[in-house]
């Protein structure tokens, strides 16, 4: 799939998360993009906050998306009651959307707090702050040792090194007992090397 392809669809599904007054942000792939590492991605995340009580607000507003989005009701009553996720396809691209729900965890609502705004082909997008793309990319690779978040979060310290609040990356790196990756960052080597 092509990138532009992908970012028409961030923007259509943004647009729609602001339209129904679904706070959202985008995270995962898409903002390390953002933030710096051009690469190819097989999805889009974004975080959402739902409550419970909004379920049927929600089911209703994902009705109204054009039929090529495939979404299952019953894995958004479950995603939204368990505070997980629910996914939505779009079926001419094959291409998964998976739309986190915002949990109560602290870092979850310290980084939906910092979300910023960017420009994503011409249009203001809530996106997550490239310190918290950082340490939820040390986060996954934490838990699941694949290289690519590592990298990931390479190349966004690398890219915004200058931008970067390095006070909160330090504290938050600690609380989620990433340091010792955080400290890698800086030296991994990005240049490809054919």
């Amino acid at each position: 799939m092509h990138e532009t392809d992908q970012a028409t669809l961030l923007i259509t599904l943004a647009s729609f998360f602001d339209s129904h007054d679904i706070p959202y942000m985008i995270t995962g792939a898409w903002s390390v993009i953002f933030y710096g590492r051009p690469r190819a991605s097989h999805d889009i995340d974004f975080v959402v906050e739902i409550s419970p009580k909004d379920t049927e607000h929600v089911l209703a507003a994902l009705d109204t998306l054009p039929r090529q989005y495939a979404v299952q009701k019953e894995g958004v009553r479950e995603g939204i009651r368990n505070k997980n996720l629910f996914q939505i396809i779009y079926t001419p691209l094959l291409l998964k959307i998976d739309v986190w729900l915002l949990t109560n965890e602290p870092f979850d609502q310290t980084r939906f707090r910092r979300r910023t705004k960017a420009s994503i082909l011409g249009r203001k997008t809530a996106i997550a702050s490239a310190e918290d793309t950082i340490l939820q990319k040390l986060r996954w690779y934490k838990g699941v040792k694949i290289e690519k978040h590592l990298i990931d979060a390479a190349f966004v310290y690398q890219t915004q090194r200058k931008r970067l609040d390095k006070n909160y990356l330090n504290a938050w790196a600690k609380k989620l007992a990433v340091t010792g990756y955080l400290k890698q960052l800086g030296s991994i080597d990005l240049e490809p090397h054919w």
